[in-house]
């Protein structure tokens, strides 16, 4: 008799809830799968409530993507509906209950497969949820954060980050960024890097990730190919 097959490298993907965060990474998660990896796609019940309707999903159904297979699994993240609709929240208690939430379902789920014998050989997540990259790191994961912006905004949080350059301050609000091969304008500077944003938490939120940043093994960026001079 023939040996069993391998069963495919199992990749784990952790996204925050939010359309412009979880296509670059279901994108990726297409791509790998279609490359022979198994792939399981998590968010919180919020988004999947949306992603269901929009694309027709059946959760933990396993589908077929090229040469592998994708799978979603949505967890709860305590914002189920009252009585009056949708529950409403601020985007940061939002956050809070996320992590909350979330850190202990991935864990959950990292344990369960282990046991089913089917375990996670990497975590991949985006900026807004650096909460993953903890949660691999204790199980002894590999982890890679898949950055969604331009490498030239990963520079500037970078730079904030470990004070490499001046940003605008409450002090100085209009001082321009220096910044390797490139000077921003004070008012071109990330929004939540700004004194003067209305979202000062997604600005402490995602320099999270900065501060997780020796955890992952890598940080993955979308590249554009420009077209040849014609």
């Amino acid at each position: 008799m023939g040996s069993e097959l391998e069963a495919p490298i199992h990749v784990l993907m952790v996204s925050y809830p939010a359309q412009g965060h979880i296509n670059p990474l279901l994108r990726l998660g297409k791509c790998l799968a279609a490359k022979g990896l198994f792939v399981t796609f998590t968010t919180s019940e919020t988004a999947g409530k949306n992603m269901r309707t929009a694309n027709n999903i059946t959760d933990k159904s396993v589908i077929p993507v090229g040469d592998g297979f994708l799978k979603f699994d949505f967890f709860e993240d305590g914002m189920a509906d009252d009585d009056d609709g949708p529950k409403k929240i601020n985007l940061g208690d939002f956050s809070a209950q996320l992590e909350l939430f979330g850190k202990q379902y991935v864990s959950q789920m990292v344990k369960k497969h282990a046991e089913e014998n089917h375990p996670f050989s990497c975590i991949i997540n985006n900026p807004f949820v650096p909460w993953v990259c903890d949660v691999a790191a204790e199980h002894g994961i590999p982890s890679a954060m898949l950055w969604i912006q331009s490498s030239a905004v990963f520079t500037a949080y970078y730079s904030y980050f470990h004070k490499l350059v001046s940003f605008p301050s409450d002090s100085d609000p209009y001082v321009d960024v220096q910044l390797p091969s490139v000077v921003l304008k004070h008012n071109e500077v990330p929004d939540f890097l700004h004194p003067f944003s209305p979202y000062p938490f997604l600005g402490t939120l995602i320099l999270e990730q900065f501060k997780n940043l020796s955890k992952p093994f890598c940080v993955l960026v979308d590249s554009l190919r420009l077209e040849h001079d014609t």
